[in-house]
């Protein structure tokens, strides 16, 4: 039998570096091979219409409430992956004045699938207008707005680009504040008083993602003056986006 030799310790240490950088190549390019596939799916190109919202018909009502419940605001609970699954209520004149007198609540804690790394961005605008936005790609972005009654809790935020979050217009009127803005104006408005405003935000995964690809939001009110379903898209022009993580390039 011939002896058994033992390798020196330098050597075991030169095989293990190289297994475990072989690992991490290896992780790294199933990474850059998920965000490509993530690429070719719908919704991960960069590219909207209409300031990143789009009004797809009248409103639906995909959440039963009561008059009981006016002025209130329902939070679904949050699905196996921890991701937020509905908000809706019917928002009253009085219900607004009130968030209007406690005013901006600080957001305390991340939505789910925000990023460990939120990175600067320069996002043109979609009509090539020459406007642009540099800052935060990612905004905590709530379902039903702060100026609306929502809460900062983790049930009501989802990971938005900012362009989700505002639209790119130079009156921030896009996205999600679309909506927003349509219904605090109905809000504000003292006529309104007896006639309360329908709200619901659904937002839409796919598969496993951990950041919504779009978010829907239905809003009638009692006249039906306004009746909307809305589809806000989560991208941002120039951009493209791995929904799992919130990684961007």
């Amino acid at each position: 039998m011939y002896p058994y030799k033992i390798k020196p310790l330098w050597v075991t240490m030169v095989q293990l570096t190289i297994v475990i950088g072989v690992g991490f190549a290896i992780i790294a390019w199933l990474l850059t091979l998920r965000a490509q596939e993530n690429a070719k799916q719908p919704g991960a190109q960069p590219g909207t219409t209409s300031n990143y919202y789009s009004i797809g018909g009248p409103a639906e009502h995909p959440y039963q409430t009561d008059a009981s419940s006016d002025g209130t605001i329902t939070y679904c609970p949050l699905d196996e992956l921890s991701r937020p699954t509905c908000a809706y209520g019917v928002l009253t004149t009085e219900s607004r004045l009130q968030a209007k007198q406690r005013g901006r609540q600080d957001i305390t804690v991340n939505p789910t699938g925000w990023p460990e790394k939120n990175q600067k961005a320069t996002i043109k605008d979609y009509k090539d207008s020459g406007a642009s936005y540099y800052g935060w790609f990612w905004n905590r972005s709530h379902m039903v707005a702060d100026s609306l009654g929502g809460d900062p809790i983790k049930e009501n935020l989802v990971t938005g680009t900012r362009t989700q979050n505002v639209g790119l217009s130079k009156d921030h009127n896009g996205g999600m504040a679309y909506a927003e803005t349509k219904a605090r104006d109905y809000l504000d408005n003292p006529a309104n008083a007896q006639c309360p405003l329908y709200y619901a935000v659904t937002p839409n995964y796919q598969n496993s993602e951990l950041i919504p690809r779009t978010v829907t939001i239905d809003m009638e009110s009692c006249d039906q003056s306004i009746s909307e379903h809305i589809t806000v898209f989560n991208t941002a022009d120039g951009w493209n986006i791995d929904y799992y993580n919130g990684r961007i390039g």
